[in-house]
C-alpha cells in the first residue's frame, strides 16, 4: 500500500495559532513530522495562511513540504493519512498504528475510553443521571482513508457518516497526548507537557 498524507490548517486559526513555538518547534512542525516518516507530506492551508504556513517549515528544514488549498487534497497512492495542526502531540507512533490499520479497513480512527463523568441534563441544567461510558471514546488525529474513502467522503470530522455508511471503518489504540487543543489558549499546557516527557 502507498500512501500520501495532509496535515489541515483550520481557515479559522491565526498564523501565530501554528507558527509559533511550542517549546521550540510550532505546532505545524510537529504534525508534519509526526506523519512525515510514513508518506510524503502537504499541508492544507488556505490562501491567507499558505505564505505562513510555507514559512514555517522552510524555517525548520521542511521547504520540500508542499501546500495545497484545501479543496485540493492530493491523493498519491492508495491511501492517505489526514492529520489536524490542532493535534500537535499526537505521535508517530500513533500515525503508524492508524496506518497499519488501512491494511483491514477502509478508515481508520484512532480512539481513547472516554474517562471523563458524563451527565444528561433537563431545562434548567438539571442533572437527570450519568451517561455509561462504556461504549464512548474520544476520536483522535491522524485519521487514516483508503483512496475511495476520502473521495467519497472528503469531511474526515464527520464520523457519523463513515460509520452509517458501508466501508469498514475501524479503530486503534489512541495516545493520551493526542488531544484536540486551542492554539492559542493551550500553549502553556502543551509547552509543559513536552517537558515532562
Amino acid at each position: 500500500m502507498t500512501l500520501s498524507a495532509i496535515v489541515t490548517v483550520p481557515p479559522d486559526l491565526a498564523p501565530a495559532d501554528f507558527t509559533a513555538p511550542i517549546a521550540g518547534e510550532p505546532a505545524l512542525v510537529r504534525a508534519v513530522r509526526a506523519v512525515r516518516g510514513l508518506a510524503p507530506v502537504y499541508v492544507a492551508a488556505a490562501e491567507g495562511l499558505a505564505d505562513a504556513a510555507a514559512e514555517c517549515l522552510a524555517a525548520h528544514g521542511l521547504s520540500d513540504v508542499a501546500i495545497v488549498a484545501p479543496s485540493d487534497w492530493p491523493c498519491d497512492g492508495d491511501a492517505v493519512l489526514v492529520h489536524d495542526v490542532r493535534y500537535p502531540l499526537a505521535p508517530a507512533e500513533l500515525a503508524a498504528r492508524v496506518a497499519a490499520g488501512l491494511a483491514e479497513h477502509d478508515v481508520v480512527v484512532p480512539v481513547l475510553p472516554m474517562t471523563d463523568s458524563v451527565k444528561t441534563i433537563a431545562a434548567h441544567g438539571i442533572v437527570l443521571g450519568n451517561v455509561d461510558r462504556s461504549e464512548l471514546v474520544t476520536a483522535q488525529f491522524p485519521r487514516g482513508f483508503t483512496a475511495a474513502a476520502l473521495a467519497r467522503f472528503p469531511r474526515t470530522d464527520d464520523l457519523a457518516a463513515l460509520t452509517s455508511s458501508d466501508l469498514r471503518v475501524g479503530t486503534v489504540d489512541g495516545d493520551p497526548n493526542a488531544f484536540a487543543v486551542d492554539l492559542t489558549q493551550d500553549r502553556g499546557l502543551l509547552e509543559a507537557i513536552v517537558r515532562a516527557d
